[in-house]
């Protein structure tokens, strides 16, 4: 970044600090004059909500266009991974990666690092590169799976250029049975390419809490050879809630996995292979500030060990150690007509790579959202700024508008800026591939992206609507992948590029047990550079799912189409690494029975029904017609 812009950012970050030093005053002062109460005054509340939870309310009454699967959802669709929760959303696509981690697309996006992705309100990007693996969040453990599209409010956090997923975990409310003695469940399945998958989780309950642990473990092969994969998780939950309804929580997680890393079809690499573990513990602590608001703060920290044996026989390896803490404060008016959110969030992150040496980051930022409702209108403003050791200060915004012009109709307006600092992957050297793949590039800039929308939405009822987008992104130095002669990813910045279009979701519940949604995407972009559309970008995306419950047997039948146009594989978008366009159809089936009084489901998941062929990155087909079937026991 050139020195002028440097200085313009010191001086919105300046700004932005002198905002939230009042911010943090006047939220003192609101919780002592309008909370009301001393240290004498009990405080008497059902639970404790904090910032991270209050989804329902965000989608319901503030501009952004937030989507979300709660955990009945999860059960009643039996989704068996996080991966699959992602991909059953409106506008969202998920797509196996090569390695470690999972291409995200929300709203047509093709860039999927600049998805921000939290897990109890804080995030599980790291610095080294960049995206999260899902594949490491048990769906035994995850209660809720929340999408916030573009543009994301900034109280989220940094990084979050092309959405954000929030992910909650446990706190499942147990039903009242369920309080004394428990519940244990146990999946076990059997598929395509000698597919063996089992789980087992348990939550015990405990005095004015709980406890949980799931272990799982899956074994896969794939069509290609070298495409085979085993990996292992376990997780373990303990929360408990005092009597001034201070609730604690601590969770612990480690996953691991060896894989074959098979390359593009053009550039195969037979021998290579990869062994990939990552450990994580999380502490929380929620509770009220006074009677008018509540808090959260979170300590975590993340141990990755990467092995990875090139092609040559070259082997090297990664350590990266990451650990930060982060808060978040919310006032609020007994009657909501205002809210004031206030954080920050400081984290280290120290990287070891066998090839290109030692690397940390620490990294700073505060953040300041304040909430206004006026009749049917509601405004939100948000200023963050975050601070890295290795690129300094860098400013974020969002802000927006909506007015409901009846109960059941909604307009929503909104604008966000956002930037993205380089990954250590970016920089040096990637861990989602193999060192015969992708190189990284030292001499990267932050990606600055402002990013719109203007939608109108209209509820028939709850499980009935229709909505209609328009969205446009703009990034200056955007960072794009060039595969030069040696058949190697580097990334380079771009000068500058944009995206635009229009999304439109439609939603409907007849009352014979039969639902329909329907998403399609139109858009356009460009590379200013080059001319060209953006890698990953495809003019049409077309999603729609049908559910039906059959009556009597209350057997649950559901099926997806999906539609997407050809589209082009690297920035340079050569005729030579165009993807061609796709259609894929998937099957489930789940039926409900009762053995000696336990809840017993036998299913069936048949992907890509009519095989058909087609690549999702250049050089990578998917395996084709598969299937997965098995069943869950609940006791």
């Amino acid at each position: 970044m050139c020195r002028n812009d440097r200085q313009e950012d010191r001086t919105a970050f300046l700004t932005i600090m002198m905002l939230f030093a009042l911010c943090f005053h006047g939220a003192e002062a609101f919780a002592l004059d309008l909370g009301g109460h001393g240290h004498d005054t009990p405080v008497v509340m059902e639970r404790v909500t904090v910032t991270a939870e209050k989804i329902e309310e965000y989608i319901q009454n503030h501009p952004q266009q937030v989507t979300a699967v709660e955990r009945q959802e999860i059960l009643e669709r039996n989704f068996l991974s996080v991966e699959e929760t992602l991909n059953s959303m409106p506008g969202v696509e998920v797509r196996p990666s090569a390695g470690i981690g999972s291409r995200i697309s929300i709203r047509g996006s093709g860039k999927s690092g600049g998805v921000l992705v939290l897990l109890n309100g804080r995030p599980l990007n790291s610095s080294q590169y960049g995206g999260a693996d899902l594949s490491t969040i048990p769906i035994e453990i995850v209660r809720s799976v929340t999408v916030f599209k573009p543009p994301v409010p900034v109280w989220l956090g940094p990084g979050a250029s092309d959405g954000a997923i929030s992910i909650i975990t446990h706190d499942f409310q147990p039903k009242t049975d369920e309080k004394k003695r428990g519940k244990t469940r146990v999946r076990v399945s059997a598929g395509s390419f000698g597919l063996a998958e089992g789980s087992v989780s348990h939550v015990a309950p405990l005095t004015d809490g709980s406890a949980m642990v799931t272990a799982a473990g899956t074994r896969k092969d794939g069509r290609r050879s070298n495409n085979d994969k085993d990996k292992g998780t376990f997780s373990a939950h303990w929360d408990h809630k005092t009597e001034s309804a201070v609730q604690y929580d601590l969770n612990g997680r480690y996953y691991i996995s060896e894989y074959g890393s098979p390359g593009p079809t053009d550039n195969p690499t037979p021998d290579a292979r990869q062994r990939y573990g990552k450990g994580s513990a999380d502490f929380q602590i929620r509770g009220f500030a006074g009677e008018i608001g509540d808090y959260s703060l979170k300590a975590y920290a993340d141990r990755v060990d990467l092995e990875d044996e090139s092609q040559s026989g070259l082997t090297s390896d990664l350590k990266d150690l990451r650990f930060g803490m982060k808060a978040d404060t919310t006032w609020s008016e007994e009657s909501d007509i205002w809210a004031l959110r206030v954080g920050g969030i400081l984290e280290r992150d120290d990287a070891d790579h066998t090839i290109t040496g030692d690397h940390h980051r620490v990294s700073a930022g505060l953040h300041a959202q304040y909430d206004r409702h006026f009749g049917p209108v509601t405004a939100t403003l948000g200023l963050r700024g975050d601070h890295t050791s290795d690129f300094d200060f860098n400013p974020g915004f969002s802000g927006g508008l909506s007015y409901a012009l009846s109960e059941k109709s909604l307009i929503r307006a909104n604008a966000g800026y956002t930037v993205n600092v380089p990954t250590f992957g970016q920089l040096y050297q990637p861990a989602h591939g193999s060192y015969d793949q992708v190189r990284g590039n030292p001499d990267l800039d932050e990606e600055n992206i402002w990013s719109y929308d203007l939608g109108a939405e209209y509820r028939f009822r709850k499980d009935r609507l229709i909505q209609a987008t328009l969205f446009r992104t703009d990034t200056r130095d955007p960072i794009v992948y060039l595969r030069g002669d040696d058949l190697i990813y580097r990334p380079v910045n771009a000068d500058r590029a944009w995206r635009h279009g229009i999304e439109l979701a439609f939603k409907y519940a007849w009352d014979m047990g039969l639902s329909a949604d329907v998403s399609y995407i139109l858009q356009d972009s460009e590379n200013r550079e080059t001319g060209k559309e953006l890698a990953y970008t495809p003019g049409h995306k077309f999603k729609t799912t049908l559910k039906y419950v059959l009556p009597r047997l209350d057997t649950r039948l559901e099926t997806t189409l999906r539609y997407e146009a050809e589209r082009f594989s690297e920035a340079e978008a050569r005729e030579s690494q165009k993807l061609d366009d796709f259609v894929t159809i998937d099957l489930k089936a789940v039926q409900p029975l009762t053995v000696r009084e336990m809840p017993l489901e036998l299913f069936i998941n048949i992907y890509n029904l009519f095989d058909a062929d087609f690549e999702f990155h250049h050089g990578y087909p998917d395996d084709g017609i598969r299937f997965v079937a098995g069943m869950n026991l609940t006791f």
